[in-house]
């Protein structure tokens, strides 16, 4: 099915990331400027209006849960998406044994609304609108145990119709949307020539090679990358984003080699530079925030995976969506969720949107990125942490 082109890929801007240290110098750690709280808790005060000490416990029980999660994936329970109905952590299962096991470590199963099911959904939405030029975005809800379809204002009433009729299909009007293209995560990526990013999330690969994961189309073309001063400090050299043709939003940068990536998110002056404990795909409902060139440090809450989306003709597949803000600029930026945890690499958003500067959660409106962890996992690349 070919999505109309209304979310934009951001790519001109400074960004938001991971650190980069000259060779033979002490790692640059912020020492005055590390915040060792959650990267969270200032973003639910706000939120919520809740003390210190109540963002801490309501954090702090979501992540014991979440911890609960990973122990029933090590110990092999197929988990087939996870969200929060607000506290509660809610599982999908496809099995007996399954649902009995994570009833056991505390958690509420769930075999009616799973990730596969919706996924399923999902692409039945697309073989039903066809070739439909007016499709924005398409994907599962597991909150609502629904996929959602966003097309554009002026599809034809045919088309919103066919879709609405679709069991477990909710459709609603969205704003064109674009990618946000800009190695601390969140500073900024001068890509040349001409067009910036935003830093994503240093590693290694098994040879050793020190990289930096990205937005594909941050280094589409696999451009030399300068840091704000015009020094530089890597080259683009892989993506999967190709302008025009189906593509995934992952892409690898080679740090140069009197270079280091380090792994603390620059908060880009709203909070200080928050350490990276790990990666990994948080649930559904968690909170999150993330570092960007143009807008800061914006927040919001993790509403789905795998969700498809349209930039300008470039379908892109496997995004997570957040409530967060993003303009362009913003793009390869990093996302953290609670627990420290690396989330992901800006990808795009609605077309037109103004986010200010460290807004927080104030800032509003919604965004795709890249999940970390998938694209690590492709490229077999191992995320820098600072434990």
């Amino acid at each position: 099915m070919t999505l109309r082109t209304t979310l934009t890929l951001t790519g001109a801007v400074l960004g938001a990331g991971i650190v980069l240290a000259p060779a033979g110098s002490a790692a640059p750690v912020p020492d005055d400027g590390i915040n060792r709280a959650d990267p969270m808790t200032s973003y639910v005060m706000e939120r919520d209006g809740r003390t210190h000490a109540q963002a801490t416990s309501y954090l702090a029980a979501k992540d014991r849960k979440q911890t609960s999660l990973r122990g029933l994936e090590a110990k092999g329970v197929d988990v087939d998406g996870a969200w929060f109905d607000g506290t509660q952590l809610v599982v999908g299962v496809d099995s007996t044994a399954d649902a009995d096991a994570v009833r056991a470590a505390g958690l509420r199963p769930s075999t009616s609304v799973t990730q596969s099911s919706l996924d399923k959904v999902a692409q039945a939405v697309m073989r039903r609108a066809g070739a439909a030029q007016h499709v924005v975005t398409v994907g599962p809800n597991l909150q609502k145990g629904t996929v959602e379809v966003r097309i554009a204002e002026d599809a034809p009433a045919s088309l919103r119709q066919r879709l609405a009729a679709m069991d477990r299909v909710s459709v609603t009007t969205a704003d064109e949307l674009t990618t946000q293209a800009d190695v601390y995560p969140g500073r900024i990526m001068d890509l040349s020539p001409g067009t910036n990013c935003s830093l994503g999330y240093p590693g290694r690969t098994s040879s050793g090679n020190n990289v930096l994961l990205t937005a594909g189309h941050c280094v589409e073309g696999l451009p030399d990358i300068l840091d704000a001063n015009g020094t530089h400090i890597g080259k683009g050299t892989h993506t999967r984003f190709r302008t025009g043709y189906s593509s995934v939003d992952m892409g690898l940068m080679d740090i140069d080699s009197e270079d280091t990536g380090r792994p603390y998110v620059d908060s880009r002056g709203h909070s200080g530079y928050y350490s990276v404990a790990g990666a990994s795909k948080n649930a559904v409902g968690s909170e999150i925030c993330k570092a960007g060139n143009t807008t800061g440090w914006t927040c919001g809450t993790i509403k789905a995976y795998n969700r498809t989306v349209n930039y300008g003709g470039t379908v892109v597949s496997g995004l997570a969506e957040a409530s967060v803000c993003t303009e362009g600029g913003d793009s390869g930026g990093a996302y953290i969720g609670v627990g420290n945890l690396a989330q992901g690499m800006t990808s795009g958003g609605p077309v037109g949107v103004e986010c200010g500067y460290n807004q927080g959660y104030n800032a509003g409106s919604y965004s795709f990125y890249q999940p970390v962890v998938d694209a690590a996992s492709y490229y077999g690349v191992r995320i820098d942490t600072a434990n």
